[in-house]
């Protein structure tokens, strides 16, 4: 389900020109008092919103200080805002310009010396974020930040407002690459930094442009408010990522009474915890009742965002051809959202650069397509989708269905007398001697056209290449894993602790889910094996899969009888005969639900 994203806008640093003992260490001409003057002339026009008067005395002081990092940065800053925040290529361009130089005139054992820098690497990263690189602006934030331990950030800095700005965009950016884990320790260092008596207001001369435009006037209370009220946001978010239900509920409680918070992001995430806990109905009243008008500020179409939720909610509720119809109005509303951003000659604003939820929509169309029966439909929406979730075994899982489906849609067919006639083929023999002769299935295999199995296409050839995709993406199974003896101590503990598995867009996998999605991959690669002929890759996948623990009814059966049929074709009868036990057939529980409850809940 989406949520709304916090934003975070570009800032100006605090000074146009560097100081005169660190321009003569660097090799830069000196600070002459024409500069300052022009340094503060544009200032004050850039915090009067008079951008092009402040554009034209930073291209006076660019013409003469044109290797100062701090000139170079503040007379891009101007610029793009001068361009209505439109000239993004020409803003990462000045950034990546202001980075080298900065980079080059300072010893990289020091870190970030002053605020000036800050700002840049933090705009740069701001910059990345609006781009959709949140790889590349967490680099951008470890590199620039990685001498100084978030505790002391604010002191490195002085300025709290931007200590602020640059932790709130760390927590986005962790949660953004599926890092709740490390995306609390970052809000645990904020919140204590907050209840240490200082509150979110303004800091030393920035012209903080804030989110949401709400913290240039707020007075003290009404500051350290508002950044409490985004800390508890964030840490119900990451709660709910990491599926923490009994805590995040909790934090949800907090965040209903935190004053300063937008109704529509606090209804989204009630929304999106009622979707966790199974309870489709209420989750879907709460959307109901939220705003679907209008674009946020962080640009995102409310319209596109409610009608995707209620999609998943439909396919949670076993409603597929509901939800596949709610993805098509999302789809519509993802195209207007588009041709409703006015570009002008320098471009798009940046707030809706990466507007589009192409890929995010195409996912859940290729789910809500399979679980409607279409595998033709849901394999071309998840092919196209799998160029940007690679890393996703869920998905190389859901292309492998699609292929399996396509093969063989249903077993009704078996069910007809005719098929069931050719189970037996005739008898030798007479008395106690008398054996029936079985025949080879009542299946029959399509042929397959496919050239190669690394091509995309409805093949058995290509379900096995996503298969084995899908277990190379997961973990080590854990019964592989050879238990050696180690300290006790906090450092080996960390270590030990199960990292959590990531699945885009969808929220990362816990060890329980991992080992549930562990079953169904060896249960359909043992399936697609058979069909493949290739029984001794058959039976090693049946034999791993009946030896999981978290093993379902269901896939137990299945399991058997997968396993029968690869012994039987490498001419085990006697091994076969033990899997083909009928009073253990029988008894088995057909559910597919795995024990020791549901499975965790979860996007498709």
């Amino acid at each position: 389900m989406s949520k709304q994203q916090q934003q975070t806008q570009i800032q100006k640093s605090d000074s146009s020109a560097s100081n005169t003992d660190s321009a003569s260490s660097s090799g830069m001409p000196a600070v002459t008092e024409q500069h300052k003057e022009l340094a503060t002339s544009a200032t004050q026009e850039f915090e009067k919103a008079n951008y092009s008067q402040s554009v034209s005395y930073m291209a006076k002081l660019h013409r003469q200080r044109g290797v100062d990092p701090k000139v170079v940065h503040n007379y891009a800053v101007a610029a793009f805002y001068h361009s209505n925040q439109c000239a993004v290529e020409e803003l990462k361009n000045g950034l990546n310009a202001a980075c080298q130089m900065a980079k080059s005139g300072e010893d990289p054992l020091d870190g970030i010396e002053d605020v000036e820098n800050a700002v840049l690497y933090f705009n740069q990263a701001v910059l990345n974020f609006y781009l959709k690189q949140y790889r590349a602006a967490l680099g951008v934030l470890d590199r620039g930040f990685q001498y100084i331990e978030p505790p002391a950030l604010q002191l490195q800095l002085q300025d709290e407002a931007l200590a602020q700005n640059v932790l709130l965009l760390w927590t986005e950016l962790h949660l953004c690459v599926g890092q709740p884990d490390k995306a609390l320790r970052v809000l645990g260092y904020l919140e204590k930094g907050t209840s240490n008596g200082k509150s979110g207001g303004q800091g030393s001369g920035t012209p903080e442009r804030g989110e949401q435009g709400k913290e240039g006037s707020s007075g003290t209370s009404e500051g350290n408010d508002a950044i409490k009220a985004k800390i508890c946001l964030f840490k119900t978010r990451c709660l709910a990522m990491m599926k923490s239900l009994k805590s995040c509920k909790r934090e949800i409680k907090t965040l209903v009474s935190s004053p300063g918070l937008a109704g529509t992001a606090v209804q989204y995430v009630r929304a999106y915890f009622e979707y966790l806990r199974g309870n489709s109905k209420k989750a879907q009243k709460i959307l109901t009742s939220a705003p679907t008008t209008g674009i946020p500020s962080a640009g995102q179409s409310l319209q596109l965002m409610f009608h995707n939720n209620m999609a998943c909610i439909h396919l949670q509720m076993r409603r597929p051809h509901t939800g596949a119809h709610h993805l098509q109005r999302a789809w519509q509303e993802n195209e207007k959202a588009m041709k409703e951003v006015k570009a002008t000659s320098k471009g798009k604003p940046i707030q809706y650069v990466a507007i589009s939820r192409h890929y995010e929509l195409l996912y859940n169309m290729g789910i809500q397509a399979l679980h409607c029966c279409k595998p033709s439909q849901a394999f071309d929406c998840l092919v196209v989708a799998s160029q940007v979730y690679q890393v996703n075994p869920r998905l190389w899982l859901r292309l492998a269905e699609c292929c399996v489906m396509h093969h063989r849609e249903s077993n009704d067919d078996d069910s007809k007398l005719e098929k069931r006639q050719q189970v037996i083929q005739g008898s030798v023999g007479s008395g106690y001697h008398r054996k029936l002769i079985v025949g080879p299935g009542t299946g029959q295999n399509k042929t397959s056209n496919n050239p190669a199995a690394a091509v995309p296409a409805l093949s058995m050839e290509f379900a096995s290449m996503c298969l084995s995709n899908a277990l190379n993406l997961l973990p080590p199974d854990p019964l592989d894993v050879e238990i050696t003896p180690v300290e006790d101590n906090d450092t080996t503990k960390a270590a030990a602790e199960p990292a959590l598995v990531p699945a885009p867009p969808a929220s990362p996998m816990r060890p329980t889910e991992v080992a549930n999605l562990r079953c169904s991959i060896l249960a359909a690669s043992a399936y697609v094996a058979l069909c493949l002929n290739d029984f001794r890759v058959a039976l090693k996948h049946a034999q791993n899969l009946l030896r999981q623990p978290r093993l379902s009814g269901a896939q137990r059966y299945v399991g058997n009888m997968y396993m029968a049929e690869a012994l039987v074709a490498t001419e085990r009868i006697a091994d076969a005969i033990g899997h083909l036990n009928p009073d253990a057939l029988t008894a088995a529980d057909v559910s597919t639900v795995p024990p020791e409850g549901k499975a965790d809940p979860g996007r498709s």
